[in-house]
């Protein structure tokens, strides 16, 4: 008896669900939310004029696809710009050099301080903020190994590449005794 009446109050608004009208809600769309420009069967459904079978899905591209961007092609730097860039990157690992050595001697009397200390104590703190400073310190080295490996790139097909190898090959050699991550 219990199961029957759940059937059938399971069963009225589901009946409900599936008319076009009256009283009860529906999920059928309603006149606002059905779009002119999209053409529909008499069900309210999508119609699909070219789909041969039921099960395909008949949406189509809203445009036609375009070729895929390729980028620009990138021209080959001036001897003067890849002196200034050079300049610039060297000028940003001279700055990092010089703040590096304080940052990591006093990242070392924190660890010295804090070994053996709890991991709450105050010289755990001042490790994890001598820490933090050098790692902020260390930052910039990242866009400038970015940028120098797209000096690189760029002065590849240059006819005086052998004359910016060099400093190059140097300026990598001094990030990577930096940061050897």
């Amino acid at each position: 008896m219990r199961l029957r009446l759940f059937l059938w109050l399971v069963m009225l608004p589901l009946a409900a669900c599936s008319s076009r009208g009256g009283d009860w809600p529906s999920l059928s769309p309603r006149p606002g939310e059905v779009s002119p420009m999209v053409p529909r069967n008499v069900a309210g459904q999508q119609r699909c004029p070219d789909a041969v079978d039921a099960g395909r899905d008949c949406a189509r591209p809203a445009a036609p696809m375009a070729a895929p961007l390729l980028p620009p092609p990138v021209p080959t730097p001036t001897a003067e710009s890849v002196e200034a860039e050079l300049a610039v990157l060297e000028a940003r690992v001279a700055a990092v050099e010089a703040a590096a050595d304080p940052a990591r001697k006093a990242v070392a009397a924190a660890e010295a301080a804090a070994s053996g200390a709890a991991p709450e104590s105050a010289q755990a703190a001042a490790l994890a903020v001598a820490a933090s400073r050098l790692a902020s310190v260390l930052q910039p080295l990242q866009s400038a190994a970015f940028r120098l490996e797209a000096l690189a790139a760029s002065t590849g097909d240059a006819p005086d590449r052998q004359a910016y190898a060099d400093r190059l090959a140097s300026l990598a050699g001094r990030i990577a005794a930096l940061d050897p991550q």
